[in-house]
């Protein structure tokens, strides 16, 4: 029902009509998620379904666009809302994930830049062979030729 400051109602939370589509979802999906919320005033309740909607747009960003920062400060955010009665197991294990494949990335990332440290000493190791050997085929083929007439007499 669309009250008349451009809100619908959804599970107890006034919710714009920007952001209806995503609520239904999470109450669709996880029901359980505000069934244990501590009565508050409504502005509260808003507040808080803003932090948890924030958290979700961390949860959907990429590892590598996230900080540690943003990382920690999710975690309290997550926190301070399970502390109300969110029942958010499901946004936790996303969040988990996002800090467990930014870790992998940014050791990925380590093992890559050693990866190609190496390839470019090895390069050089490799040039400076080729030239070695280049080396020794000149001398080589200097010792191996012919003499003339002219060299001998």
């Amino acid at each position: 029902m669309w009250n008349g400051d451009g809100t619908v109602d959804i599970n107890g939370f006034r919710v714009y009509y920007t952001e209806v589509e995503y609520v239904r979802r999470i109450f669709e999906r996880h029901p359980e998620t505000a069934s244990n919320l501590r009565p508050m005033n409504q502005l509260v309740k808003n507040a808080y379904l803003n932090n948890l909607l924030d958290l979700i747009d961390i949860a959907c960003l990429a590892p590598q666009e996230l900080t540690e920062e943003e990382l920690r400060d999710a975690e309290n955010t997550l926190m301070d809302l399970v502390g109300v009665g969110f029942e958010l197991d499901w946004l936790k294990k996303k969040l988990e994930e996002r800090c467990v494949k930014k870790k992998k990335m940014e050791t990925r990332g380590d093992r890559m830049r050693e990866l190609d440290r190496m390839i470019v000493e090895q390069r050089r190791v490799l040039l400076a062979l080729e030239v070695e050997l280049k080396n020794e085929e000149n001398e080589a083929v200097s010792h191996s030729a012919r003499l003339g007439f002219e060299d001998v007499v």
